[in-house]
């Protein structure tokens, strides 16, 4: 095999190919988020066997009229009309009081508090299904999201499932009394042994007003229950990397509990809206139809599915890496994460080796290409960083619920990744002529295998978001190598858009949910990580840098335009009020 040893310090690209690459990433990003939206909601008319997102809003603006804490008459109010439902619904509820000492983590003191237990009697001996959520609010807000919408999706799927044919297990309903001071009513159920021999637990919460309704939390040993769920859902949507982040946070909710008592289990939410979440403006007005379809169609689906299953060992030895991509659940063992790792990095030192031989890599050129991206993370942070502290100086700051949610913070998120791409465009206009194709991509690629590397050992429900898009990139390499001259193969569209594409249907769904979960001054870190991708993507942000003239000015105006929008809305008033901090 020949090899062309010409390294020209300027190659020419098609003229429409970095137009053509900025309109993929957009349509990419948008079929994935198109992919996560929830269903449209189903009205009244829905046959009786399905899901209604408008008969289940029925219960929400019965629930969610006042706040009704833990203890108060209106809490006591609800109670009585989620009786009277249940009853209606032929669920025998049982109204379980508690009056004692309850010690926990969070309390160690005298408690009055009510859970209600329904039940849907199965045609089998096997163990019950528990679907669970929480019917008390803060005193800050009627809860109507948190956790009215979930109470009433489980009403209405313990309708839904009553008029078809009857599942196999039992299904219990478990409504629990006083989650938002501390859990408390799920400590008392669980502190039961009869209530430990369920088979399975789906919990179902928000924190937020509308969205997707995403699984963010499995038990441990999750392995048969991700191919199940995988099964049940038809509109998935989960990583393992959330899994794994929410075992780092101390945030808590009722299967907390559940799982503490080695039961196995799945937790459902929806988060976008954050600044309604614990504020009076978590009312029925704040409600999406759209949200309440889709957690509600979640709920369906555990009980169909699982409600049909031999639960009574769902237990395994290992767990699995999953993600969700265009409506389907991708997932694989955990126990490959280590192999696959080992592989990886043995290719990235052979085709360091091999890159060598044909005089493609210098010392000076690959210390350039692993250089640039820290040293363009490391501007793009402290740029984002003054960019957020002005920001919030100016506007963002009184915009800011107790809670930590800001308006708009999706504007200043989408401001941060412009300014990474504009630092990272201009430094490798720089440097373009000092590292080639291959030092700048194997550099990336070497960051990028870091970063696999770590996540096998501490996260390694995240690797998948290294190593899949590694793969691609040492198909690239594979390519070139082929070829007489490999400089010139990676810069052909295929590579340019193949190693662009990838990174992006990997990250845009983290990204999403990151961005709408955190506030943006945590967002900061984020930008590390879009740095080490463009690093990732160096052919066409190579591309980007021959056509800087116009894309650093498209960039810059973009982020003027965002955050004018973002100043432009930045007022307090009835549609957007701004409670006080305590």
């Amino acid at each position: 095999m020949q090899i062309q040893l010409s390294r020209p310090p300027d190659r020419k690209h098609p003229y429409w190919l970095p137009l053509m690459t900025i309109l993929a990433v957009i349509l990419c990003v948008s079929l994935l988020l198109w992919f996560e939206k929830p269903p449209q909601p189903r009205g009244t008319d829905a046959p009786e066997t399905e899901f209604s997102a408008e008969r289940a809003m029925v219960h929400v603006e019965r629930i969610a009229r006042e706040p009704h804490p833990m203890g108060s008459p209106a809490n006591g109010e609800v109670r009585a009309y989620l009786v009277e439902q249940m009853e209606l619904l032929g669920l025998n509820p049982e109204v379980q009081e508690f009056k004692d000492r309850l010690t926990t983590k969070y309390i160690d003191t005298d408690v009055q508090l009510t859970n209600i237990l329904g039940v849907i009697k199965g045609t089998g001996p096997g163990k019950p299904l528990l679907l669970m959520s929480h019917y008390d609010s803060v005193p800050t807000g009627p809860g109507a999201n948190d956790a009215s919408v979930s109470v009433a999706s489980l009403l209405e799927t313990a309708r839904a499932i009553q008029a078809g044919s009857p599942p196999q297990n039992d299904i219990w309903i478990l409504l629990t009394d006083g989650e938002e001071k501390g859990l408390l009513g799920a400590e008392v159920f669980f502190r039961d042994p009869l209530h430990r021999e369920v088979g399975m637990i789906a919990n179902f919460e928000a924190r937020g007003s509308k969205g997707s309704s995403f699984m963010f939390q499995t038990s441990d040993g999750n392995g048969r229950i991700i191919e199940e769920y995988a099964r049940a859902v038809s509109n998935p949507v989960s990583n393992s990397l959330l899994v794994d982040l929410y075992k780092q946070l101390p945030n808590d909710t009722d299967l907390t509990v559940a799982l503490e008592h080695g039961l196995p289990g799945l937790n459902f939410a929806y988060g976008d809206g954050w600044v309604a979440y614990h504020t009076p403006m978590d009312n029925t007005e704040n409600v999406s139809l759209e949200t309440v379809q889709h957690q509600g169609e979640n709920a369906l689906a555990m009980a169909r599915h699982f409600g049909n299953l031999d639960l009574s060992d769902l237990s395994s030895t290992s767990n699995r890496i999953y993600f969700n991509l265009f409506g389907l659940l991708v997932h694989y063992p955990t126990q490959w994460a280590i192999p696959i790792t080992v592989a990886l990095a043995a290719l990235w030192l052979a085709f360091a080796w091999l890159y060598a031989r044909f005089s493609l890599l210098t010392t000076k050129g690959s210390l350039i290409g692993l250089g640039t991206p820290i040293l363009a993370a490391v501007l793009s942070t402290a740029l984002s960083y003054g960019l957020w502290t002005l920001i919030e100086m100016l506007w963002a700051g009184k915009m800011t619920q107790p809670t930590g949610a800001t308006y708009d913070s999706l504007l200043y998120s989408i401001s941060f990744v412009l300014v990474t791409l504009i630092v990272h465009v201009a430094l490798t206009r720089w440097i373009v002529r000092k590292s080639n194709e291959l030092e700048m991509l194997l550099g990336g690629g070497f960051l990028f295998l870091l970063l696999l590397i770590g996540s096998t050992w501490f996260l390694p429900g995240a690797s998948y978001l290294f190593s899949i898009p590694l793969l691609i990139h040492y198909a690239a390499l594979i390519w070139a190598a082929c070829t007489r001259d490999p400089l010139e193969t990676l810069n052909r569209p295929a590579v340019v858009l193949g190693t662009t594409l990838i990174p992006i249907l990997m990250f845009t769904s983290v990204f999403h949910i990151v961005f709408l979960l955190l506030p943006p001054g945590i967002h900061l870190f984020s930008v590390v990580l879009i740095g080490l991708i463009l690093a990732l993507m160096s052919p066409a942000v190579r591309m980007l840098a021959h056509s800087w003239k116009w894309v650093l000015p498209a960039a810059f105006i973009a982020i003027i335009v965002l955050l004018g929008i973002g100043w432009s809305l930045a007022e307090p008033g009835p549609d957007r009020p701004v409670y006080e901090r305590h």
